[in-house]
């Protein structure tokens, strides 16, 4: 979290996981970071105000293709993440409609 505040507008984060682990907690950091509202479901308003952060660039990871595994066998649990740092937005006004 500390890199994404460094990090200018525009800049991309790039991370680099070799266990499922890693990667599953990578990938949970962005998903939350490009969500817009995170009220309830049951709200007919938001009431959180909070505003993405970052725009994942890729849906699913990269991962070594055969060639660079035969070059090189640890890179065969490497999966790469990239998501872009959006610019500062004005946060949402609590109570506009979701």
């Amino acid at each position: 979290e500390a890199s994404l505040d460094l990090l200018a507008p525009g800049g991309r984060l790039a991370v680099i996981a070799f266990h499922s682990l890693e990667d599953r907690i990578v990938k949970q950091f962005m998903r939350h970071e490009a969500l817009t509202c995170v009220c309830p479901p049951g709200c007919p308003v938001c009431i959180c105000g909070k505003v993405a952060r970052l725009r994942p660039l890729n849906r699913k990871p990269i991962e070594a293709t055969a060639e660079e595994v035969q070059n090189n066998p640890r890179a065969g649990s490497a999966r790469l993440r990239v998501a872009e740092r959006l610019p500062e937005a004005a946060p949402r006004p609590a109570g506009q409609p979701r």
